[in-house]
């Protein structure tokens, strides 16, 4: 097994899981999150402690590689229902602001088109008041739901190496009032031409 496939996960109170042949669903204060796992692993549940384990005739190269994924899956799905997940991005550019009707998402990128994204259920958006509509704070359980949306979010108008305009990711806890934004390698502008004679 590999090292992190060896370490048991602890289950805080209030948080229950639920196995089947192909699955295992955490539930907990916040929610469930539901995973598919191979037949090839299985969780054994000891009192509140949880432990990914490989089933007899797997090869070591295939328990050590799918009990340390399946592991990070079980932990991230404890800490999800347990406490969130939750990004912030910011529209960075004139013009650009985000309208949320329902869970529908509108966004203004400077396109000829506004985009038009349907929230996935199982996430939560909200737009600050203060931020000028140019502020999207996400929440979910679901830490690989949070990254994919996340990513077809900044598809749409990806931070360009300039001026940094786009859909920039906000380090997580940085207020809408004063964003403190991910970095990006931004590249020098053209040098001027030289004067003629």
């Amino acid at each position: 097994m590999s090292r992190i496939g060896k370490k048991p996960v602890e289950l805080p109170k209030g948080v229950t899981v639920a196995t089947g042949s192909d699955f295992f669903e955490v539930k907990g204060p916040k929610g469930s999150v539901r995973r598919a796992i191979p037949t090839d692993v299985h969780l054994v549940t000891e009192g509140s402690v949880v432990t990914v384990v490989a089933r007899e005739g797997v090869t070591a190269e295939a328990s050590s590689r799918l009990t340390g994924t399946f592991r990070s899956h079980l932990a991230n799905a404890v800490a999800g229902v347990t406490t969130g997940y939750k990004k912030s991005i910011r529209l960075e550019g004139t013009g650009y602001k985000a309208e949320l009707k329902g869970s529908t998402l509108t966004l203004s990128l400077g396109l000829s088109h506004p985009v038009v994204f349907d929230v996935p259920k199982g996430l939560s958006v909200a737009i600050p008041g203060d931020s000028k509509n140019t502020v999207l704070q996400l929440e979910t359980v679901d830490r690989d739901l949070l990254g994919k949306v996340v990513a077809q979010l900044q598809s749409f108008r990806p931070p360009e190496p300039y001026k940094g305009k786009g859909v920039r990711l906000m380090v997580d806890g940085s207020p809408s009032a004063s964003p403190v934004l991910v970095k990006i390698r931004q590249k020098a502008g053209k040098a001027g031409k030289g004067k003629g004679k």
